[in-house]
């Protein structure tokens, strides 16, 4: 049949020539589809001598040729990089083989798995180390790691059946056994006849060291049985191996000359790196490849040669289980009970009115204790012990009253007592957090993050408040000058000038006017202004007035050249603080450049930086290096810090 190309219609053919086109590249010459590309498993890439970089694969149960592999960096051309296998190249391995050795296992199964481990030993490569774990009944290391062949196979002879099935710690007892071994390629190979009956461990736990030896994990189901051997395919995926099942003899001996095919299916590659920093780079075989990251004078292995990789994150011991969820939510209770209270704390004003001042009394309001606090949380016989016992503490050493200032000057309406007892408790349960979470380094993080940040923030609260008192300061004096000049007395012109400037002045100054019309000497209740905001310029204001009212004088004059003097003065100190701008800047340039290239590092290539958290050197170095660089800030805040 013959179609018609209609002459008003060229757009649908020139779309329907790109299709056709675009379904002809997957298409090779000839008709002949092109072989999909199977992944290979790269495990390690060591950089440390840059001419000349070693690449360990593993391309599981095929082959490949060892002349055909290419290096491809970035978007450069392919070049020729033969390989050779690691029995010929002498790659030295560490394999632990983990072995089902309970009741269930008696009989024919365990001397089909005797066979079996023997085939996996005598392949093995001369300078290969290999150790026998048992899980039948009490976990226990049969053999530790030896090269030894007839050492080995004589471990296999020993394997007795007893007990139950204790898998979970079997595995994390050959997981840990491969830790211990940084110089050896890691492998494990487990072996299993059922579900776990007997660990006092859980499948998260065995997953997670698993994942920390990153060992390459293949798994044997004996599944003679109908028996649940889902998770011995579950470490298999974590351990970026394969899992093998068997149903009788013939497929268990098919299945361990699988795994030994697949052990040897590893080679090792040199290239010398056309780039000199972090790239990406290809391996390709025939119908093989894989990708992995070059990081110029560093070694990568397991999940870490691919940063891109997903890689599974483990929850802490402490958090895992029934009793780790309950943990967490008794936390969560705790961190959200006290949120609330702060925040209401913070938010909620005490009420002024005739109708909340006459509430006590009405029949059925809440009883009022001695210091006339009104029953609620913090009223509860508790919390006021606790309270009590802080605030009795913080006395005794006289921290109690600098609480009180320090929220005074701040304008917090909160009770230095209380304040005090829920900062204890803010860095006891967030350095708890913090430790269950991350471990030690991450609880002592978060311990410094609660003990330093709330005084932090009521430090830049005071000061903010202080600045903008400071600032005031002069335009009040003015008009306290222009009040007198205008016929009010002293006491008058401070009420007037108290309604006229806006906070925190205004209400400094209310304040001030309240405790004189109770009685108070005026010239007392603005030395303890000056004293609760810890202005200076406000003080020698205050002590130039109390001369003049004992000397006389004009007032108004003498207020009018003190506003003058600090408004000289402030002028003086923008110059100051102008001519330090550059080298306020570089302070802060240099405290934020460390922690932010850190970040930079972690999201880039956690496997790179992960060395300061993991490894005893780097958390020393690491805690050596934010105290110098904590030293250098305060040392370069205090060169560049004048006071005027």
């Amino acid at each position: 049949m013959t179609l018609r190309r209609p002459r008003a219609l060229p757009a649908l053919l020139v779309a329907t020539g790109l299709a056709c086109a675009s379904l002809a590249i997957g298409v090779v010459p000839g008709g002949a589809a092109t072989a999909p590309v199977r992944p290979m498993l790269v495990r390690r890439v060591d950089a440390r001598n840059p001419a000349a970089v070693k690449v360990d694969v593993a391309s599981g149960d095929s082959a490949a040729d060892p002349a055909s592999f290419t290096v491809r960096e970035g978007n450069a051309a392919p070049v020729r990089t033969p390989a050779a296998t690691f029995l010929t190249a002498g790659v030295p391995t560490a394999t632990v083989l983990v072995v089902d050795t309970s009741v269930a296992m008696a009989g024919l199964k365990m001397r089909t798995v005797q066979a079996g481990l023997k085939q996996l030993i005598t392949a093995k490569a001369p300078n290969s180390q290999i150790a026998v774990v048992a899980y039948g009944g009490a976990p226990r290391v049969v053999q530790d790691l030896s090269a030894d062949t007839a050492t080995l196979l004589a471990a296999v002879d020993r394997l007795t059946v007893a007990g139950g099935q204790s898998l979970y710690s079997g595995t994390r007892i050959g997981a840990n056994l491969l830790m211990n071994q940084p110089d050896l390629l890691p492998q494990l190979v487990i072996v299993g006849g059922g579900p776990d009956l007997g660990s006092s461990t859980t499948a998260t736990d065995a997953t997670a060291d698993i994942l920390a030896s990153k060992a390459l994990t293949y798994t044997i189901g004996l599944k003679f049985d109908n028996v649940d051997l889902s998770v011995l395919a579950s470490f298999a995926g974590s351990g970026r191996g394969a899992y093998e099942e068997a149903t009788d003899v013939a497929s268990a001996t098919k299945a361990f000359a699988t795994v030994v095919t697949a052990l040897e299916h590893q080679y090792e590659l040199t290239f010398a790196p056309r780039a000199k920093v972090a790239e990406q780079f290809t391996i390709a075989a025939t119908g093989l490849g894989a990708q992995a990251q070059l990081i110029p004078g560093g070694v990568a292995d397991g999940p870490a040669t691919n940063p891109t990789a997903v890689v599974l994150r483990q929850a802490p011991p402490l958090l895992r289980g029934k009793a780790g969820l309950l943990l967490i939510a008794f936390l969560v209770l705790i961190a959200g009970a006290l949120a609330a209270y702060a925040i209401a704390e913070l938010t909620v004003k005490d009420s002024s009115t005739l109708e909340a001042a006459l509430a006590h009394y009405e029949e059925g309001a809440a009883v009022a204790d001695d210091d006339g606090q009104s029953s609620s949380l913090i009223s509860s016989a508790l919390m006021q012990r606790a309270v009590a016992t802080t605030a009795r503490l913080a006395n005794d050493r006289g921290f109690l009253d600098v609480v009180e200032g320090k929220l005074e000057q701040a304008d917090l309406a909160l009770r230095p007592a209380e304040a005090l007892f829920f900062y204890l408790v803010a860095i006891v349960v967030l350095g708890a957090v913090g430790g269950a979470l991350g471990g030690l380094m991450l609880g002592l993080i978060a311990l410094g993050a609660a003990v330093l940040l709330p005084p932090a923030i009521l430090n830049f609260m005071a000061g903010q408040r202080l600045r903008k008192f400071n600032s005031q300061l002069p335009d009040m004096l003015q008009l306290l000058a222009s009040s007198l000049r205008a016929g009010f007395s002293f006491l008058q012109g401070v009420e007037a000038v108290a309604r006229e400037v806006g906070d925190p002045m205004g209400s400094e100054l209310r304040r001030v006017i309240v405790e004189a019309q109770l009685g108070r000497p005026v010239e007392e209740a603005l030395e303890d202004c000056a004293q609760r905001m810890g202005s200076p310029d406000f003080d020698w204001a205050v002590m130039a007035v109390g001369i003049q009212r004992e000397v006389g004088g004009n007032l108004a004059e003498l207020l009018q050249t003190v506003s003058t003097t600090m408004v000289e003065r402030e002028r003086l100190r923008r110059d100051v603080k102008s001519l330090t701008a550059e080298g306020r800047v570089s302070a802060i340039v240099l405290a934020i450049m460390p922690p932010a290239l850190g970040l930079v590092f972690y999201v880039t290539n956690p496997a790179y930086i992960s060395v300061l958290f993991n490894q005893t050197v780097g958390q020393v170095f690491l805690g050596l290096a934010i105290v110098s660089m904590m030293v250098g800030f305060f040392w370069m805040k205090k060169v560049i810090e004048i006071k005027v």
